[in-house]
């Protein structure tokens, strides 16, 4: 009985995760808030930061509330997923403070990645269209692969900055993580 509660719980905590995890990076890269996937991330998320930001104020374009607040919620889904598995949660407490870091930091690498899949996906298919999720992934994938671009220039028409991007975020999630959050 607990298995369709875990996943339901699991499901619909982890989609609030990332809602908030693009809100974040969708700030802090300055993206378009008038573009529609935007403008639904945003009615979603503003209720709840909205109060928490006057106790966590932005700092230019990082808003810290919405940062703050997905590890929260990564936080009670380890939690909540560690209580239905009959799990102890006063002596792991410290366990679910790093797994829901860990699961948060990777939810951002994850948040890239796809963003930069679809971004060569598209390149492919429909190269110079204008639809909002291909905007979106531009303009948040744009801030990270500027700097590579200025080290290796697109050559013949393909840009190895995304390449070099790709292999950075699979390091990070493979093993740095791993390395700094052991045992999780």
């Amino acid at each position: 009985m607990s298995n369709p509660l875990y996943f339901i719980i699991s499901t619909i905590l982890s989609v609030a995760c990332a809602l908030f995890a693009m809100r974040f990076i969708l700030q802090a890269a300055r993206a378009d808030f008038y573009n529609p996937i935007s403008q639904g991330i945003l009615k979603f998320t503003e209720p709840v930061l909205s109060p928490i930001r006057t106790l966590i104020p932005s700092y230019q374009n990082l808003d810290f509330a919405a940062f703050i607040f997905t590890w929260l919620l990564k936080i009670l889904t380890v939690a909540a997923l560690f209580y239905l598995g009959g799990m102890d949660l006063g002596t792991n407490i410290g366990l679910v403070v790093k797994i829901g870091l860990r699961e948060m930091l990777e939810l951002f690498l994850g948040i890239y990645l796809i963003a930069l899949i679809i971004l060569v996906i598209l390149s492919f298919l429909a190269p110079g269209n204008y639809h909002p999720v291909a905007v979106l992934a531009q303009q948040i994938t744009e801030p990270v692969l500027a700097p590579v671009r200025r080290v290796i220039p697109p050559m013949g028409g393909l840009d190895f900055s995304v390449l070099v991007i790709l292999m950075i975020i699979m390091l990070l999630r493979d093993y740095l993580l791993p390395g700094i959050l052991p045992g999780i």
